[in-house]
């Protein structure tokens, strides 16, 4: 049976090591729900930061159904992999639809990390959407975590807690590769 991964966490925490060593290692194909999103700016010319990308999540939810950001890269994927890698789940309308689709084929991998090992990745991957002062980190992980945000926005708080297995991104890649690793290993067996 074919397997669909999704992947969860915090910001920061070390989704796209996880995505990249699932793609390394199986025969995969890889979509991102935020490529999706990017997609839609590009389109109408918007600026690209981070809460420019989620209020368009938000709009995109709020105008068809919390599962429509899954519900879109599904229609794109290619079926002749042995694994699906669903990237970027943030509302727990993304998780009920794949978990429909896909049944059992279905699990969801949720990565966290301690809250300043996180902000100290997002200041080293220096990317332009990424915080850059301790308060802006807070704000929006308290955002993406889903304070203060509407059930069709941001919801990631609860989607980590029905994920199927948790991985503590704490120690070294090498380390958080071993844990995926198991994970992978109870799952396909």
């Amino acid at each position: 049976m074919k397997k669909v991964i999704g992947l969860t966490g915090t910001l920061g925490a070390g989704k796209n090591v996880v995505k990249d060593f699932l793609v390394r290692r199986f025969n995969s194909y890889h979509v991102s729900l935020s490529s999706i999103i990017m997609a839609e700016v590009e389109k109408k010319r918007m600026n690209f930061n981070r809460k420019a990308l989620q209020e368009l999540g938000n709009d995109l939810r709020k105008r068809y159904g919390t599962h429509i950001l899954a519900m879109l890269a599904i229609e794109y994927l290619q079926r002749d992999k042995e694994l699906i890698i669903v990237d970027g789940i943030r509302n727990p309308g993304e998780i009920d639809f794949l978990k429909k689709k896909f049944g059992n084929g279905f699990v969801l991998i949720a990565v966290d990390a301690p809250p300043e090992q996180r902000f100290e990745k997002l200041k080293k991957r220096g990317s332009e959407r990424d915080p850059k002062t301790w308060e802006e980190f807070v704000e929006m992980d308290e955002r993406d975590k889903g304070k203060g945000e509407p059930d069709y926005g941001q919801q990631v708080d609860r989607c980590l807690s029905r994920a199927d297995f948790t991985v503590m991104n704490d120690g070294t890649v090498e380390q958080l590769e071993n844990k995926v690793n198991e994970i992978m290993n109870k799952i396909i067996s």
